[in-house]
């Protein structure tokens, strides 16, 4: 059995390391292409451009891995069939499921490493590159933001904005509303501005303060200057977050989630995007697994058909994966079943061609 995993692994590595290098570079030359226009009409120093092609590393690294793992697979198994040494291995009594063990545990570390990549280099070196690339062309995020709201301290203070000026540090248009422990009202606050003036707490103009008196009543005071130790969110909750989740990592992606949905904004398109990170960790052992499954179904055109079938299949992962990320985010199902039943669905159907493989 030893031997038959030499000739396994004796072919499915150098295909590997050569698919791995092949995909990788091919997607940073055509990040490098698709920018290209803008970096000349910019007059973008050519260092830089590198600079910012070198941090898209990581990333098409993470991208080429399920690719470059399934070709290599495919590849391997398709030489092995082609020459006939197939035959050999399962004339001797080994099973496939066995044959194929050895490149199904490399898919299983490739897949941890490709999660561990993501999150710890690709993340933020994309960040870094995003942010050095806006600097060079040209491009300015406002975070100013219409409509702003924020629900604070455990949901007992609400605000509501129509307008923040994130440059100034300014709300328009405040509607403040505080609940005691047990949720009741307690105050309302409609301010026409509110600055933050760098003393913890918000400093409110030309408002109308209204309370309950205690008695079932509601007494209306007016202010032209007011503050309320209890309204004291920070500006940078009401500022428009231009980040995207593709620039956070796990730890960040998950506090930022929580505080959209504490704030009671849309959340569910980003925790599907989030739950998707770990299916698509775990793709280069599900396309190993289909590259095994069909390695000794065909008897003609071994390699191109092995190579063909293996595709297709990655290619319908792919295509359900996203059709369920989609459905999940506008909330027909819920963002982990999005994430979790195609992939299940998608191993069933590999360990079924296992199953019924021909050796």
């Amino acid at each position: 059995m030893k031997t038959f995993s030499r000739l396994l692994l004796k072919e499915f590595i150098p295909f590997l390391l050569l698919g791995i290098l092949f995909f990788t570079l091919i997607l940073v030359l055509a990040d490098i292409f698709t920018n290209l226009w803008r970096y000349l009409n910019r007059d973008v120093p050519f260092s830089q451009a590198i600079i910012i092609s070198f941090l898209y590393g990581p990333k098409a690294l993470s991208y080429a891995l399920p690719i470059g793992t399934m070709f290599a697979a495919a590849f391997a198994l398709g030489n092995l069939g082609a020459r006939n040494e197939l035959i050999a291995v399962f004339g001797s009594g080994v099973p496939l499921a066995r044959f194929v063990l050895p490149i199904l545990v490399i898919a299983g570390i490739l897949s941890a490493v490709s999660f561990i990549i993501e999150d710890r280099f690709a993340i933020p070196m994309m960040k870094e590159r995003n942010q050095l690339s806006k600097e060079l062309l040209g491009i300015q995020d406002s975070k100013n933001r219409s409509r702003a709201v924020a629900i604070a301290r455990e949901g007992h203070v609400i605000y509501y904005a129509d307008y923040y000026n994130d440059e100034r540090s300014t709300l328009s248009g405040l509607t403040v509303i505080r609940l005691d422990e047990e949720n009741r009202f307690l105050k309302r606050i409609d301010a026409q501005r509110a600055t933050w003036d760098g003393s913890g707490t918000w400093l409110l103009e030309e408002c109308r303060v209204f309370t309950n008196d205690g008695f079932g009543g509601i007494v209306q005071e007016r202010y032209e200057r007011y503050r309320d130790d209890q309204v004291d969110e920070e500006p940078g909750t009401f500022s428009l977050d231009t980040r995207e989740l593709v620039e956070m990592n796990g730890n960040e992606a998950r506090q930022w989630i929580q505080t959209q949905k504490k704030a009671g904004l849309p959340y569910k398109a980003y925790q599907a995007e989030y739950y998707q990170r770990y299916t698509t960790a775990l793709t280069p052992f599900l396309v190993v697994l289909f590259a095994g499954a069909l390695g000794g179904r065909f008897k003609r055109n071994v390699l191109l058909m092995s190579l063909l079938a293996s595709l297709g299949l990655s290619a319908a992962w792919y295509i359900i994966r996203m059709i369920a990320t989609l459905i999940s985010q506008i909330g027909i199902v819920s963002p982990l079943l999005g994430a979790v039943v195609p992939y299940i669905g998608f191993l069933a159907l590999g360990i079924w061609l296992f199953r019924y493989a021909k050796t």
